[in-house]
């Protein structure tokens, strides 16, 4: 699975418009994060996130958990302040709400 996986899901998402979700740095971080899924592999992360989510939001899933990851939730460096998600993010209860 790992990396050829994602690059199919990535064709099928964006190359021919289809449903998938292309687990990466960012879509496994920022979705284990927020408690969408957990787990501690890329291809359970996927399979909690297609279960979860209706498939035809899996592709714009997988953009918005990748855009999310690059401009706020940072691996080493997380923008809680900033996050709009941080009231719903299990990270952020857990680790920075005082």
């Amino acid at each position: 699975r790992g990396g050829g996986r994602k690059t199919a899901n990535v064709v099928t998402a964006v190359a021919v418009g289809g449903n998938a979700i292309a687990v990466d740095t960012h879509v496994f971080r920022v979705a284990n994060r927020l408690g969408l899924a957990e787990a501690n592999t890329p291809e359970k992360t996927e399979e909690q996130l297609e279960a979860r989510f209706d498939e035809s939001l899996w592709s714009r899933l997988h953009h918005l958990l990748i855009f999310h990851g690059r401009y706020t939730c940072h691996s080493q460096k997380p923008d809680c302040a900033a996050c709009l998600l941080k009231e719903e993010c299990k990270y952020y209860n857990k680790t920075q709400k005082v």
